[in-house]
């Protein structure tokens, strides 16, 4: 892996982080995502990670307008995908919402896992 791979990855993974755990993610984001909806909040969090993944991008990998708009798209509707089911099944699922269940935690690990997996496939797309 090259060095310039590896600041856009440990970029991409970082705004993943501010975009998820900082201030950047709402309560209402947080509430809607807790509880199933509505889904309009949760579109809004997977654009404010879909402008941080073109922030990072344009900023460490400069690649052509096509790939930057290609990469919000993709941004944006995986994280959208990925929240909206995650909390329609904690919905569903009060253990998987709660954060007092191993099933919570077991399912936000795996969430996160396929949010980092779509941003190395991004990244590597990118370069």
């Amino acid at each position: 892996m090259t060095a310039e791979a590896t600041w856009l990855l440990f970029g991409l993974l970082a705004g993943h982080f501010l975009g998820d755990f900082t201030p950047l993610a709402t309560a209402r984001m947080q509430e809607a995502k807790a509880s199933g909806g509505p889904l309009g909040p949760i579109l809004t969090h997977a654009s404010v990670h879909a402008g941080i993944v073109v922030a990072v991008l344009a900023l460490l990998a400069s690649p052509p307008v096509a790939i930057l708009a290609g990469a919000a798209a993709i941004e944006l509707t995986t994280h959208f995908l990925l929240d909206a089911a995650r909390a329609k099944l904690a919905a569903f699922i009060p253990a998987v919402g709660d954060a007092n269940h191993k099933a919570f935690w077991s399912l936000l690990g795996f969430d996160q896992l396929l949010h980092a997996l779509v941003l190395v496939a991004i990244a590597s797309w990118a370069l």
